[in-house]
C-alpha cells in the first residue's frame, strides 16, 4: 500500500458538537449508539484528507483506513501495540500444513442494528471481495485462497471460494498454498465483514444506512469536512470503549494541522510538517510521538537497459549516497536505509549489508573503484537522469543525491521533475526514465510485504528486477513452516536483492504525531495504526 508519494495510506467548538449531536436526533434513535446522559466525550483526529470510500472491499487510503479501523472489526484485528489480537474470532486453529484455519466466532458478536454477526456473513463478504465486479484494488491480499484466482479470471463463481460456515458461528477457510503472514492480512481493511444489505459504496458511506460492528458507527460525514463516529452500543466489548465521540477531521495541510492543534482544536495529528519537528520536538516535549514504521524510501534504477544494467554501475551510485546526510536534509527523525526491510518488523532482525559498516572515505573510495569497473572516468563521465515528483521534499533529496554523485563520482546529471499525476503515468513506462524516487509502505507486519515487490513478476518490481535465484528463495520461504529457517531464507533473498542494488535504498520512514498527554492508551507502533477504541480521556 502507498502513502504519501505513493499508491496508496474546521475548527468547530466543542458546545457546538454537543447541541450538533442533540439536534441529530429524531423519533427513531440512530442505530447502535447509546444515550448521553453526560456530556458527550470527544476525541478530534487530524486525517491527512477525504476518505476516498468507506467500503472496505474499495477503499485503497489510508484517511480511509484510519477510520474503517473504528467503524467495522475483522476475525482478527490489532492491539494498541499494533500486535495481532483476537477480533470478531474468539480462537482460531491452523492445520499442520497451513493450508487450513478454522474460525470460532464469538456468539456476542453483532451488527450495529442488533442483529447478530455470524459465519455466513464473512462468507458473502469474502466473496464479495472476490468478484472482479467489485473492482476491489487490494483484493490480490487473499490470494492465496483457494479458487479466488479462477475467479478473477471468471473461470470460476464467487460462491466457489474456498471460505465456508461449517456452522453459524463456525468459519473455514482454505488455502492454496501456506502463507505464514495470512493472519496478519486479515487485519487488513480487505477482511472486513459487510452487512447483508450494505452490498455498495454509497450505503457503505452513509450515516443514515450504515450498519458496521466496530467499535464505533458512523454519525456523521460533510463531504470534504469533519466526519464525526460514535461509540456502538451493540459493539462485543462496549464496556471497555471509553470514548463516546471521535471528529476525524481532513486536513491535507500539515502546517494548518499543525496551528489547529496548538489551538486546542485537535488532540491527535496526522503528521508533523516536516520543517517543524525540531521545533515541535522542543516547545512540546510531552506530545511528540515519533517511531519507526513500515515504510522505505529509495531510488529505482531502470535495470533492464544501458547504462543500468550494470550492477557496478548501481553499486558505484548507491555507495556514493551519504545516508546520514541525506536523513539531516530531511530533518524529520527518519532512520538511513541500506537494506529494504524496515527495522521492527515482526519475526525478522533484516539482513547485513557491508558497505553500512564502512566509514564515508572507505565507501567513497569502494564507490569510485566500482565506477571504473563500469567503464567511467572524469574523461567518461556518466551522464545521468534523476526522475522525481513535485511536493514534499523531493527535491531536496533529489539535489542532495545528485550533489553527491557529481562530487564523488563525477557523474553529469540531469533533474527532472514531474506533477504528481504526471510522475505515475510516467513510472509505469520505464523507458521514460532512468532513475526515479520511490516509496513503499508494507501492507503487513511481515518482511515479504518488502521483499517480495522485487520478485519477477511482481506489478511493484518498477526497476524491472529479475534474479532466479530470488524468486526461488522466497518461494521456499513461503512454503516454510519454521519460522527461524523462514526468516534466514528472507534475509538471504534481501543480501541477494542487496548485492544485485536494484534500488538505492535511501531511509526508513517514521511515523510523527502530536498527541495530547492527556490522551491514555496511545503505544507506538510500526504499523502505525492506533484505534480510537484503546484510547480514553484522562480524568482531570
Amino acid at each position: 500500500m502507498e502513502s504519501c508519494a505513493m499508491r496508496q495510506r474546521f475548527p468547530v467548538l466543542l458546545f457546538i458538537l454537543a447541541i450538533a449531536a442533540g439536534s441529530s436526533c429524531s423519533d427513531k434513535p440512530q442505530s447502535g449508539i447509546s444515550a448521553q446522559t453526560e456530556p458527550p466525550r470527544v476525541i478530534r483526529r487530524g486525517n491527512g484528507g477525504e476518505p476516498g470510500s468507506l467500503d472496505p472491499a474499495i477503499a485503497e487510503d489510508v484517511h480511509a483506513f484510519n477510520i474503517l479501523t473504528d467503524l467495522y472489526e475483522g476475525l482478527v484485528t490489532v492491539s494498541a501495540a499494533g500486535e495481532i489480537v483476537a477480533g470478531v474470532a474468539e480462537t482460531w486453529v491452523v492445520s499442520d500444513d497451513g493450508l487450513t484455519y478454522v474460525f470460532q466466532l464469538r456468539k456476542s458478536a453483532k451488527w450495529s442494528n442488533g442483529e447478530a454477526l455470524v459465519a455466513q456473513d464473512f462468507v458473502r463478504s469474502f466473496q464479495r471481495l472476490a468478484d472482479p465486479l467489485t473492482g476491489s484494488a487490494y483484493a490480490f491480499l487473499v490470494e492465496d485462497i483457494a479458487h479466488f484466482s479462477a475467479i478473477q479470471s471468471g473461470e470460476a463463481e464467487a460462491n466457489q471460494l474456498a471460505v465456508t460456515a461449517t456452522g453459524s458461528h463456525t468459519l473455514q477457510m482454505v488455502l492454496e498454498q501456506r502463507v505464514p503472514y495470512f493472519i496478519s492480512i486479515l487485519t487488513m481493511p480487505v477482511a472486513l465483514p459487510v452487512y447483508a444489505r450494505e452490498l455498495d459504496s454509497v450505503v457503505a458511506s452513509s450515516p443514515d444506512d450504515f450498519v458496521g460492528n466496530g467499535a464505533f458507527v458512523l454519525s456523521a460525514h460533510t463531504p470534504e469536512g469533519e466526519l464525526i463516529i460514535r461509540k456502538n452500543a451493540h459493539y462485543w466489548d462496549a464496556s471497555s470503549v471509553a470514548v463516546d465521540e471521535v471528529v476525524y477531521v481532513p486536513i491535507i495541510d500539515p502546517v494548518t494541522e499543525l496551528n489547529m492543534y496548538r489551538a486546542g482544536q485537535l488532540d491527535i495529528t496526522n503528521t508533523i510538517p516536516p520543517t517543524h519537528v525540531q521545533m515541535v520536538s522542543s516547545d512540546l516535549p510531552g506530545h511528540v510521538q515519533i517511531a519507526p514504521t513500515l515504510a522505505l524510501y529509495y531510488l529505482a534504477f531502470d535495470v533492464t537497459e544501458a547504462p543500468l544494467d550494470s550492477r557496478e554501475l548501481r553499486l558505484a551510485l548507491s555507495m556514493a549516497i551519504d545516508r546520514n546526510t541525506i536523513v539531516s536534509v530531511t530533518g524529520r527523525g527518519e532512520s538511513p536505509a541500506y537494506g529494504v526491510v524496515p527495522p521492527g518488523v515482526f519475526n525478522y532482525d533484516g539482513a547485513d549489508y557491508p558497505a553500512s559498516q564502512l566509514s564515508k572515505d572507505e565507501r567513497e573510495a569502494q564507490a569510485r573503484e566500482y565506477y571504473r569497473q563500469a567503464g567511467y572516468s572524469s574523461d567518461n563521465p556518466l551522464h545521468l537522469q534523476l526522475t522525481y515528483d513535485s511536493g514534499d521534499i523531493h527535491e531536496r533529496i533529489a539535489v542532495a543525491v545528485s550533489s553527491m554523485w557529481r562530487d564523488v563520482l563525477g557523474v553529469d546529471f540531469t533533474l527532472r521533475k514531474m506533477e504528481w499525476q504526471y510522475f505515475l503515468d510516467t513510472r509505469e513506462n520505464r523507458a521514460n526514465w532512468q532513475v526515479m524516487r520511490f516509496a513503499w509502505t508494507g501492507d503487513y507486519n511481515d518482511a515479504t510485504t518488502f521483499t517480495n515487490i522485487f520478485r519477477s513478476h511482481d506489478l511493484q518490481n518498477l526497476s524491472g528486477y529479475s534474479n532466479p535465484d530470488y524468486d526461488d528463495i522466497l518461494s521456499k520461504a513461503a512454503a516454510e513452516g519454521d519460522t527461524t529457517r523462514r526468516a534466514e531464507q528472507i534475509a538471504t533473498a534481501e543480501r541477494i536483492l542487496l548485492n544485485d542494488q536494484p534500488i538505492a535504498p535511501l531511509y526508513f520512514y517514521v511515523s510523527k504525531h502530536l498527541v495530547r498527554p492527556s490522551l491514555e492508551g496511545y503505544q507506538q507502533n510500526v504499523l502505525d495504526r492506533h484505534p480510537s477504541k484503546y484510547l480514553r480521556i484522562q480524568s482531570k
